[in-house]
């Protein structure tokens, strides 16, 4: 303890207690170093499974406009002993920390809408979402072919889990009177953002939060989201709503691109919903997500990426 009490007042002038009291109030600065650690979890994690993780910069030298298209990232991966320039871009993220009052879920009654709609209306929920994608889809492809020559990118959405996502939650409740009743066994304040922020309320939203804005130079739509391109894979670290540091992957081709722009990526994927009612486990990831990395790797079989060495950052 000695050694963080002087690197605090080495570095800030303060003492731990004054510290602690400025960073409890700075969200920003909390996400920023959980964003860092998560980072460096996954490098340990990669080398324990046999890959080495070089670091991309986050802002090469020239700022943004030097930042390579194909390393958007914040690794490049391969097996460990390969000797091929055949590389991997991994993003990695945490969770969405508000994702929960984003949603609307500090009313019991949105809280009963979303549960129902994963489970005991799953298969209708999934149905409607697919068809509104689908119709969001086909009308931008006709307005852009209007003014465009070429093609539109192709409608690449999973019909058993389309859109930003939607976890099976099915036999965690028999009707949505039950949810109903079991929602009404807490109290007002279970349904408040604090209690979201302390994982005490009756649910918890495991959301990814990708909020850059990027214009996809094929189709030149600007929007929200990243582009498909930009990483490989995308590395989530549930801790902010698990409380550990567990890593969920996804190919981000496997991924359902926005109705309306096939090469940008969603901001927010619903990954999985966590209940009080069955302990707050983890329930079956749907595909394209996985636990683990080289599974993922070899199942969808992403693309490889040549290592530009003016993106690695030497730290």
């Amino acid at each position: 303890m000695d050694l963080l009490k002087d690197y605090i007042k080495a570095k800030f002038g303060i003492d731990e207690k004054r510290f602690l009291e400025v960073l409890q109030k700075s969200p920003g600065a909390e996400g920023y170093i959980l964003g860092n650690l998560g980072e460096e979890l996954f490098k340990e994690y990669a080398d324990s499974i046999g890959y080495e993780a070089l670091r991309i910069k986050e802002k090469p030298e020239g700022g943004n406009n030097a930042k390579s298209e194909d390393a958007r990232g914040d690794f490049y991966i391969r097996k460990k002993g390969s000797i091929k320039d055949e590389w991997l871009v991994v993003e990695c993220k945490g969770v969405k920390s508000n994702a929960e009052k984003r949603s609307g879920l500090t009313k019991p009654s949105s809280c009963l809408t979303i549960l129902n709609k994963h489970s005991i209306e799953r298969a209708k929920h999934v149905e409607s979402i697919y068809k509104s994608g689908n119709s969001a889809y086909e009308k931008a492809k006709e307005e852009w072919e209007k003014k465009n020559n070429g093609s539109f990118p192709k409608f690449r959405w999973n019909l058993s889990n389309p859109g930003s996502g939607v976890p099976d939650l099915t036999g965690i409740w028999k009707s949505k009177e039950e949810i109903k009743k079991w929602l009404e066994t807490f109290k007002a304040n279970d349904f408040h953002e604090n209690a979201y922020w302390d994982l005490t309320a009756p649910i918890r939203l495991l959301q990814t939060h990708m909020p850059s804005s990027r214009i996809d130079t094929i189709t030149n739509i600007k929007s929200t989201g990243p582009l498909v391109s930009e990483f490989n894979i995308l590395c989530v670290d549930l801790f902010l709503k698990t409380g550990k540091h567990e890593f969920v992957f996804v190919n981000s081709s496997e991924l359902n691109h926005q109705g309306k722009s096939p090469n940008h990526l969603q901001q927010n994927y619903t990954i999985d919903i966590l209940t009080a009612k069955d302990g707050y486990k983890r329930h079956n990831l749907l595909k394209p997500w996985y636990d683990n990395l080289a599974l993922c790797i070899e199942e969808t079989k992403p693309n490889f990426r040549k290592l530009d060495k003016s993106q690695l950052d030497g730290r």
